[in-house]
């Protein structure tokens, strides 16, 4: 699954900043650079570089800051902090797997989901800038980001019991084949 979604949030990551620089000479002179509640544009800008290109850096950064973050936590399972983090710390480091797997597979979720919504917000504001309308994309915004982010928690919380199981299953197995000699060597 996380393979599936790194490849997901490079092709996410290439089509936003691909549209952006395509777009990026039928600019008009102004763009909107914020959204109220209600969908519609409040807040503007002059076209620049900064203000046209801040969403796809953003994008760039979190695409970075999430790989390091995996990469860390992988390296480094204490500093997974959970609710019940000494539960995966305190496995053997050959249980840690699925724990570790599940969580870094979550983390690229979120990081799908964050792309998908910087990139319809992209969108928004490009439709909104050549005299288009754009409210319905900032309310499939909302959509997208207040009731899948606490579905995604429920949904990373279950997971994370089965891995942290499924990590137990193996420490016990891993455990019983050295107590009981597992005929090697």
């Amino acid at each position: 699954m996380k393979r599936f979604f790194d490849w997901v949030n490079a092709i996410l990551l290439l089509c936003m900043i691909g549209a952006a620089s395509l777009v990026w000479p039928d600019l008009p002179d102004r763009i909107p650079v914020h959204f109220g509640i209600d969908g519609r544009p409040d807040g503007w800008a002059e076209k620049s570089l900064t203000s046209w290109f801040v969403l796809p850096g953003v994008a760039v950064a979190l695409t970075f800051l999430m790989g390091a973050v995996r990469a860390l936590l992988s390296r480094n399972p204490r500093w997974v902090n959970l609710p019940d983090r000494t539960r995966v710390s305190d496995l053997p480091a050959q249980a840690q797997g699925p724990v570790l797997e599940m969580i870094s597979g979550f983390l690229a979720l979120i990081q799908t989901e964050l792309l998908v919504i910087f990139g319809l917000i992209q969108l928004a504001s490009y439709r909104t800038a050549t005299g288009g309308e754009s409210q319905g994309i900032m309310i499939l915004v909302l959509l997208l980001a207040v009731p899948t982010s606490p579905f995604l928690l429920v949904v990373f919380f279950l997971r994370l019991q089965g891995a942290l199981d499924r990590g137990r299953k193996l420490a016990r197995r891993a455990q019983a084949g050295v107590a009981g000699g597992d005929g090697f060597g």
